[in-house]
């Protein structure tokens, strides 16, 4: 009994895995988990961005360009197959102490809704004394939609 439980199991949550809303559907779906898999998560708090940014890349040269302004080479040489990335920085900072996390991405309403977390420093923290500027990549599953950037508290 127990050998026919567990394949039946694996079966129906693939199958609920590519339930979709229809064509053209506007139902809200989450591309993303808040716990990121390995090798599709980036953060630090020095990137080559001077200024505050959030980013989609769904092309090679815009997964490239991102990654020319977190200052490092891409983790792959293009952008992986059926996958996009977002990506939020900060700009310059003049202290340590500071800190961006992408938590959830969704579609809703045929939006991409990208929400984040920003971390300040409290006034009586310690912090190291440093310009730095932080920043957060994530790749998704690819999806088609304006991108709607939402700082959550």
């Amino acid at each position: 009994m127990r050998r026919l439980i567990i394949p039946a199991l694996l079966l129906s949550l693939a199958l609920a895995g590519c339930a979709s809303s229809g064509e053209g559907g506007s139902a809200d779906r989450p591309l993303v988990p808040a716990d990121a898999e390995p090798g599709t998560y980036w953060q630090g708090e020095r990137s080559q961005s001077a200024e505050r940014a959030q980013l989609v890349a769904r092309s090679d040269r815009e997964w490239t360009e991102l990654w020319a302004r977190v200052g490092q080479e891409p983790p792959s040489r293009g952008l992986p197959g059926g996958r996009m990335a977002v990506g939020i920085f900060l700009g310059y900072r003049d202290t340590g102490g500071y800190g961006v996390t992408i938590e959830q991405v969704a579609v809703k309403d045929g939006a991409v809704v990208v929400n984040y977390r920003e971390r300040v420093p409290g006034p009586t923290a310690a912090v190291v004394q440093a310009i730095t500027s932080p920043f957060a990549v994530r790749l998704v599953p690819a999806a088609e939609g304006t991108a709607k950037f939402v700082r959550v508290r």
